[in-house]
């Protein structure tokens, strides 16, 4: 008899720094349930991994004196040391600058092409780096996107409770 098949997924850890907890958290979630459903019988494949592309990761890299892609090479070990540390029982870890996975986003994106899914356009907004987010003004508090109108506002405080 052949085993029900039973897939779980992270979302990728992007990799403009360190794993935060959330990340920690999720990977720990992952893995119970993926160790919880290899003991049920299920022939499980779990897989985690890194998001590689952004503007973010090109300001962090320039910051840093490198390339963007020894900027992601470098947070990407990190992130799967840590995942091997805590023993995570993943079968694969998948960074978007992978060659294989490079290909089957180009496969994706030209059948979606061919089907007019995607075409070429226009798009003119407010843009938020830390977000990676278009807004428009009535999401946004003076001036700002709500995470980054909290983010100066938290440096702020920060600053003056310091002294």
């Amino acid at each position: 008899m052949e085993k029900q098949k039973y897939y779980i997924t992270t979302a990728i850890a992007y990799t403009s720094g360190k794993p935060h907890i959330g990340n920690t958290y999720e990977v720990v979630l992952a893995d119970a349930i993926a160790r919880y459903k290899r003991q049920q019988g299920y022939d499980v494949f779990f897989q985690t991994g890194t998001d590689e592309h952004g503007q973010k990761i090109e300001l962090k890299a320039e910051e840093a004196g490198i390339t963007p892609k020894e900027f992601v090479d470098n947070v990407s070990g990190e992130i799967k040391r840590i995942w091997d540390l805590m023993n995570t029982s993943y079968d694969k870890f998948i960074r978007t600058t992978d060659e294989d996975h490079e290909k089957q986003v180009k496969k994706i994106f030209k059948k979606m092409y061919a089907k007019g899914d995607i075409y070429k356009g226009h798009y003119e907004g407010m843009y938020c780096t830390p977000c990676e987010s278009f807004f428009t003004e009535s999401q946004l508090v003076d001036g700002k996107c709500l995470i980054a109108a909290a983010h100066v506002y938290l440096q702020k405080k920060k600053h003056t409770s310091s002294k």
